[in-house]
């Protein structure tokens, strides 16, 4: 069973994502994603309607002809679309699963019925303590809470099992399709590199210094980065949010401090230190660094030499669709064209999130 929750897992706006226990917290749709399933049900209702030749559902159906040309969803299709066109096919999903076997149990005696589902205490509290609750409130005040999504749970598996014996039997035949995975292409350009500059997959990050988000995920990418050694590249490009007002010169003294290669051990003490990253600490963490030219560093992050690169790479990720810190392009890459084709993951997620879409694409690799 799947639900639709929200994570802050970033600075900006909330992230959609999908989990478990944490629909207990913050849960809901966003008003546009209301809309958009309002709109397909009826988009589909009217399309049903006026035609008898496009009987079964289709995940990129026809939606316009243009100069007698057709124009389907994908053609139109960005991030936000498809986030909201998955977020539909996980509600059509469970009530097609619930209609078929609530049909299925009209004729058929083993299809019929729902089991009196029981929760046990110990259920409820292994569920409370192995989700880290206590940080969110007291077992008392999640108690009725976790009871109501295990019996939910626990009657949507059920459901599934039956679902899944019909499915097998030849007694239901499904033409709902997921959407497809919305990739993007964008250009690596002057991301700094860490390990197999020609490896096949590319995790690339958007961040800024002064995040707090960002600077929680940097342990998680740590642990990647020597988990996946030469298969996959890492790849970092600057994204300082407006009211972070020192990440931008700390982009730029990064980028200073790379000119002299010590860029990876720089980018590292910010992180660390994101509370103090004015002009005077950015030229201290040089010293302590002991950076070879050190007048010459000062004079690049004085004049901003690296301000348009810094400009660069906030205007590839607002093209990309990254909207706000961290932000990532996990995909195919091709060394020979610098460009990363694959799915955006925002905010800062666990680490089995990253490694699930990773291992995917390693697996399309192979």
């Amino acid at each position: 069973m799947t639900l639709t929750v929200v994570f802050l897992t970033m600075h900006s706006n909330p992230i959609k994502t999908r989990g478990d226990m944490s629909s207990l917290l913050n849960s809901r749709l966003l008003p546009g994603s209301i809309s958009f399933i309002i709109m397909s049900a009826l988009f589909c209702s009217s399309l049903s309607a006026k035609t008898e030749k496009q009987t079964n559902y289709t995940n990129n159906p026809v939606i316009a002809r243009v100069d007698s040309q057709a124009l389907r969803i994908s053609d139109i299709e960005d991030k936000q679309i498809n986030d909201l066109r998955k977020q539909l096919f996980e509600i059509l999903d469970i009530q097609l699963k619930k209609a078929a076997v609530e049909k299925l149990g009209q004729k058929h005696k083993a299809y019929a019925g729902v089991p009196n589902f029981r929760v046990k205490d110990k259920e409820i509290k292994d569920m409370y303590d192995t989700n880290g609750l206590s940080a969110k409130g007291s077992y008392e005040q999640f108690y009725p809470m976790i009871k109501q999504y295990l019996l939910q749970k626990k009657e949507m598996d059920h459901i599934d099992r039956l679902y899944t014996r019909a499915i097998k039997a030849g007694l239901i035949v499904s033409y709902l399709e997921s959407p497809n995975e919305f990739l993007v292409k964008v250009p690596v350009e002057t991301a700094y590199l860490w390990g197999n500059k020609r490896a096949k997959i590319m995790f690339l990050e958007f961040s800024d210094y002064q995040c707090p988000f960002c600077t929680r995920v940097q342990s998680t990418i740590a642990v990647l980065r020597k988990k996946y050694g030469n298969n996959v590249v890492f790849g970092y490009r600057h994204s300082p949010l407006p009211f972070h007002k020192e990440a931008d010169e700390a982009a730029i003294a990064a980028e200073c401090a790379r000119d002299q290669g010590k860029f990876s051990e720089y980018h590292a003490l910010l992180f660390n230190n994101p509370r103090n990253q004015f002009v005077e600490d950015l030229k201290r963490y040089a010293k302590q660094l002991k950076i070879k030219d050190q007048a010459l560093f000062e004079k690049c992050l004085d004049k901003e030499t690296y301000r348009s690169r810094l400009n660069r790479d906030l205007k590839v990720a607002s093209e990309a669709g990254i909207r706000g810190a961290p932000g990532f392009v996990i995909g195919r890459y091709n060394p020979k064209t610098g460009i990363v084709a694959g799915e955006i993951l925002a905010g800062a997620q666990p680490q089995n999130v990253f490694i699930e879409i990773i291992d995917k694409y390693l697996a399309k690799t192979n």
